[in-house]
């Protein structure tokens, strides 16, 4: 074991890197205590950090690193010894557990920190394996807050297409009828009826005051009395017919007033639109605050220790390995003997 450590095994170099995943929040609704500690916001990254635990010792992150710096081939070369060396026609799996005894993790709950150590036979691979890996890790973080982003905005967005929708349908409704009725607006039609009738009556009594004021000096068969009569029918039979559309006396085939039905039907759809807009304004509004919601939310890996070139090797521990092995081998040496004597001493 001790001739294998000091002459076959091969030298393999580490590097460290690393890095705590932060947020953006906003500090408002903390408490004092909060504010300074950060603890309110501590538990909305934890999640992210087991999950990036996870994928550092991930098939997925291997086979990632793999396609960019060709693994496989570097750690299955023949320069390696042949306790180290993997075997290129390995399964995945197998690869797997290969690659876990190259990579160490380690993370505080508390701070949030995450370290990891990645191994190669150069110093120069183990500091690319270190940078890919942790480039990798970076990529994760983004799209896990991008996915988060998407999440929150996703029902918000759905609401105001599902608002917007109801919107312009009300809209399109309106307008068929305003096209089918010839009218932009019923209200403001009866609205202009009533101050034309009000005029019309107005000038009725004007013109009813002067002929009794007539009568008393001029006889009935008075040219300028006769015109007044007649501009005072004119007149009534013109305020009669009006009253008679506004009041809903022109009845269709059902015996319901036309415009009473035109009020009713412009109404109805009035309200439906009014309805609309607010709840499209109301969805806009949501959908700004779960935007704001979703950018304090967002997610990022702070870098603090990246990885750097070594310049010995770190493994094998030959000193600590051999005398490991020695001390299991007179362990079992020493366990052996007293049960070879014991059993002697019982058989004698």
């Amino acid at each position: 074991m001790a001739s294998y450590y000091t002459s076959v095994a091969t030298d393999r170099y580490a590097a460290r890197a690393g890095f705590s995943i932060r947020g953006i929040e906003t500090s408002a609704g903390l408490d004092g205590l909060g504010a300074l500690t950060g603890l309110a916001s501590a538990g909305s990254t934890t999640a992210d950090t087991y999950v990036v635990l996870e994928y550092l010792e991930s098939r997925r992150l291997l086979e990632d690193v793999d396609a960019q710096l060709s693994l496989r081939e570097a750690f299955s070369s023949p320069d390696i010894d042949f306790l180290t060396r993997l075997d290129p026609d390995a399964p995945i799996e197998d690869f797997v557990k290969y690659w876990n005894r190259f990579i160490h993790t380690q993370s505080d709950p508390t701070s949030g920190i995450i370290e990891f150590e990645v191994q190669s036979m150069s110093p120069e691979h183990a500091q690319q394996i270190g940078q890919v890996v942790l480039e990798l890790t970076q990529d994760l973080v983004n799209e896990l807050s991008a996915n988060a982003r998407q999440d929150a905005l996703s029902f918000a967005r759905e609401e105001v297409a599902l608002q917007e929708a109801r919107l312009r349908e009300t809209l399109n409704r309106i307008r068929d009828f305003r096209n089918f009725e010839q009218l932009v607006d019923p209200t403001a039609s009866a609205a202009l009826e009533i101050q034309l009738l009000s005029e019309l009556e107005a000038r009725l009594i004007d013109i009813n005051a002067r002929i009794a004021a007539q009568r008393e000096s001029l006889d009935e068969t008075a040219p300028s009395l006769v015109a007044l009569r007649r501009q005072a029918e004119a007149l009534s039979e013109q305020i009669e017919r009006r009253r008679h559309e506004i009041s809903g006396v022109l009845l269709d085939g059902t015996g319901t007033s036309a415009v009473t039905q035109q009020l009713a039907a412009f109404e109805t759809l009035d309200v439906e639109r009014r309805l609309a807009e607010q709840s499209y304004a109301s969805a806009l509004s949501s959908l700004e605050q779960a935007r704001r919601d979703a950018d304090r939310q967002q997610r990022y890996l702070a870098v603090h220790i990246r990885p750097q070139t070594p310049e010995k090797s770190e493994y094998p521990r030959r000193g600590h390995n051999t005398l490991l092995a020695s001390f299991m081998f007179f362990a079992i040496w020493g366990i052996g003997t007293l049960l070879t004597y014991s059993v002697r001493d019982h058989l004698t």
